[in-house]
């Protein structure tokens, strides 16, 4: 073979390894380029899970202890206290005093004054405040002429008893108690009638252990 012609063949051998080279190049560039990702290893996140007893970066909103609702407050406020009711002797003290001082029996042989009524309610009340219940008096003489007449009677009960509107809550000395009652009117030959009431009255608890009334604080 000629020399001329061996350096031709040699020639385009070496060119073709350039191209190639050049080319291997230029396609890894452009591997590079389209997916930098290829380039360096990406780091997944730490899924593992925290050990037992360590603190954990999200503060934990779940409480062993039940929280108080609205209801369970409105209750509580609600319910009365002890020191806001009436003594039950003092109560029942009282409850007996309105019946006897508002009944009255005008029939025969029966009560001959309303001073009556008022002899009846001394028995429940202190001294000072039964000596003046006794006392004859002319309270209403018109009407009792009336109700002699018509050979009238009254009797009442009581419908409710509470510590009156802005009065101080009971002690084991003295208790403020608002008696509401309702009484009925009975007469001969006319209709019966009803009629509602109410009446605040002071009590002291005595020496000897009973409560009496002290005072009629409205009558």
């Amino acid at each position: 073979m000629p020399a001329s012609r061996l350096a031709r063949s040699s020639a385009w051998k070496i060119f073709v390894l350039f191209a190639a080279a050049a080319l291997l190049a230029i396609t890894g560039i452009l591997l590079l380029v389209v997916d930098p990702g290829r380039s360096t290893p990406t780091t997944k996140p730490d899924t593992a899970t925290a050990p037992p007893g360590s603190p954990s970066s999200t503060p934990s909103t779940s409480s062993s202890e039940p929280t108080p609702t609205s209801q369970d407050a409105a209750a509580t406020e609600q319910e009365p206290s002890a020191s806001g009711s009436v003594p039950p002797k003092a109560a029942d003290t009282a409850r007996r005093f309105v019946l006897a001082w508002a009944s009255h029996d005008a029939r025969p042989g029966h009560d001959v004054s309303f001073s009556d009524a008022g002899r009846r309610a001394a028995t429940y009340a202190t001294e000072e405040l039964a000596a003046q219940l006794r006392e004859p008096g002319d309270r209403s003489t018109r009407l009792w002429q009336q109700w002699l007449a018509d050979k009238t009677r009254v009797t009442c009960v009581v419908d409710r008893v509470a510590i009156p509107d802005g009065a101080p809550a009971a002690t084991s000395e003295r208790a403020y108690v608002r008696l509401l009652y309702t009484c009925t009117t009975r007469a001969a030959g006319q209709p019966t009638t009803r009629s509602h009431d109410q009446l605040a009255v002071e009590m002291h608890h005595a020496p000897a252990g009973a409560w009496r009334v002290a005072a009629i604080v409205n009558a």
